[in-house]
Formats: structure tokens, C-alpha cells, sequence
């Protein structure tokens, strides 16, 4: 599947995602239909829908977008904002129980990322209207922002939200660049084994005014040419080498409450210069792991770190 891949299209204009009513009414307007190297994606316009996001970058900018009313349950995770936790939430994110997602009889199922893939094709047998967004850099979660508009009807909010999200990273870029160096920053994504952020957030590291520890490595081949490469393991010798001015910790799942003993406890690297410095800091993961209009906070973290570190 390809990122904003629509699953489950039926029919010359038919989506998974209408009653027979908005059928009939799409039938004299159909949808546009988008093709490029096999993906074709059913977009479909403003109506009221039953909406499961399963992902909580996407949670996030349906609230943006305001259209948080036609969200029926959400994922475990979709925690912000603080509305988004009176939402009906099912157990877990990559293995959603599908008689309980089936209960809210939603009409279009949000997914997204890598660790969804896998659930984003069960569904998609099991009969449900699927649509599945893999963004893996900053223009593709754009990219991600504008469909959602566009299946929602509401392209010029999207509009607005890329605008604003732009506008945050060129103010932390502008900041950054009175920086009189760049700082090397390595971000762990997970510690066990531990895990260099991939995707978006080197670019997020690099507009914060870093140098963020190469993801791409001799010898790994690349999982999909042509994407940022996604996070992967990492040994101490590499972080050695690398030698970062900061560590920032952005622990998948834990917020902001990860304990630093998580990088300390390992034999070898509290000996990092980063470490024996106190250079060492815990981000809220959501600020940096979800694909969303938060991102921008997360680069202003990052830039605070940075000055602070070269100051």
C-alpha cells in the first residue's frame, strides 16, 4: 500500500463510505479519481460520516480541521486534545479488535504509518472502508493534511493548518539560524533494543537548527527507495562515533514521564559525552513520533535544547 492509499473503493463512483442517499447525490458529481504508479485513491467530498481514527496524528488533525463531531472511537493513544479523551478509545493501535471497531459501524477507517500497515490491510478483508497514510517526511505529512481535506471537504481548513504548521518552522528555523554552530542531536525513538527516530524527525532536528545522527547506514539496504528511511536499531559504537552534543529521549507511547535510566542504565552510555554533560533530555514522544500539527512544537523543544547546550 502507498501512502494515502484508499482501500476498499466499489463501483465506477461508488465509495466505501456512502449511503445509498449521498450515493445517488455523488453519482451526478463523481469523485475525482487519482492515479500514479498503480495507486488510485477514491477522494470524497463534504458529508456527515462515521469516522474510526485508529492513529493519533490523524485524531489530532481532524481536531484541527474541526471535525472532531464526526469521530466515532478512536485508538488508545489519541490522547490530545484534552476532548479527544471523552472519545470512545479501543484497546491498542496495531491490533484493534475488530468486532469491537465494528460496534461503531464507521463509514471510513484512519490509519497510519508503518506499525499500521499490517492492520490497514486486516481491516480492509474484513470489509471495512480503509484509507491508510504512510507519511515519512514533513512535505508528505502535508501532503497527508491536504487528502484528509480533501475527503472531508473542508480543503480550505487544510489549507490554513499546512500554513500555520509552516509558519511555526520557519519562526524556529529563523531562530535556529543565530545558532553560532549546529549542534549534533541524536533522538531515540525506543530503548529496547534502543532506536534512532527515523522518518520526519531528522528533517524536524535539521529546521531546529541540528545535525541530526544519520539514520541511513553502509550495508542496511532501504526499505522504500525514495522515502526517508524509517527508524531503526542502533549500537553504542555508532553513537560514539557520532559523539551528539544533546540526547533527547522521545520513548514511543511514553509521553513525556520516560526516565532517563533508560539510556543511563545501559552499560556504556552513561560514558557518552552528552550524558557526562547533563546533556540529556526527555521529550514528550507526541511532539516528535506523531505525524501532525504538533511537530512545530516539538522543533521549538528541540531549538530551546539546543540554545541552552551552546550557550
Amino acid at each position: 500500500m502507498e501512502a494515502g492509499e484508499v482501500i476498499g473503493c466499489r463501483g465506477k463512483h461508488a465509495t466505501p463510505f456512502m449511503n445509498n442517499d449521498l450515493q445517488r447525490e455523488r453519482d451526478a458529481c463523481p469523485p475525482k479519481l487519482e492515479s500514479e504508479g498503480g495507486l488510485r485513491a477514491c477522494l470524497v467530498y463534504n458529508y456527515s460520516m462515521k469516522i474510526a481514527s485508529l492513529s493519533p496524528a490523524v485524531t489530532e488533525i481532524l481536531f484541527a480541521l474541526e471535525q472532531q463531531k464526526f469521530v466515532v472511537c478512536t485508538d488508545q493513544f489519541s490522547d490530545f486534545p484534552e476532548a479527544a479523551k471523552a472519545i470512545p478509545h479501543l484497546k491498542d493501535h496495531q491490533k484493534i479488535d475488530v468486532d469491537a471497531l465494528r460496534v461503531f459501524n464507521p463509514e471510513v477507517v484512519f490509519t497510519s504509518t508503518l506499525v499500521q500497515e499490517k492492520l490497514a490491510k486486516k481491516l480492509k478483508e474484513e470489509g471495512f472502508g480503509v484509507i491508510f497514510q504512510d507519511p515519512r517526511s514533513v512535505p508528505e505529512i502535508y501532503e497527508s493534511i491536504r487528502e484528509i481535506g480533501t475527503i472531508l471537504g473542508c480543503e480550505p481548513r487544510a489549507h490554513a493548518l499546512i500554513e500555520t504548521m509552516q509558519q511555526g518552522f520557519n519562526d524556529t528555523k529563523r531562530k535556529a539560524g543565530l545558532l553560532h554552530r549546529k549542534a549534533k542531536v541524536y533522538v531515540e525513538e525506543w530503548h529496547h533494543p534502543p532506536m534512532v527516530s527515523g522518518n520526519w524527525v531528522p528533517e524536524v532536528v535539521k529546521i531546529a537548527g541540528g545535525i541530526s545522527f544519520p539514520i541511513s547506514s553502509a550495508g542496511i539496504p532501504a526499505r522504500d527507495p525514495g522515502k526517508n528511511p524509517p527508524s531503526r536499531e542502533v549500537s553504542l559504537a555508532e553513537i560514539q562515533t557520532f559523539d551528539p552534543d544533546l540526547i533527547v529521549l522521545s520513548i514511543c507511547g511514553a509521553g513525556s514521564v520516560a526516565s532517563k535510566e533508560l539510556l543511563t542504565a545501559r552499560a556504556g552510555w552513561n560514558e557518552l559525552r552528552a550524558v557526562s554533560e547533563n546533556h540529556l533530555f526527555v521529550i514528550d514522544d507526541s511532539l516528535l513520533n506523531r505525524p501532525g500539527p504538533r511537530l512545530t512544537e516539538g522543533a521549538k523543544r528541540l531549538f530551546g535544547w539546543m540554545f541552552q547546550v551552546l550557550h
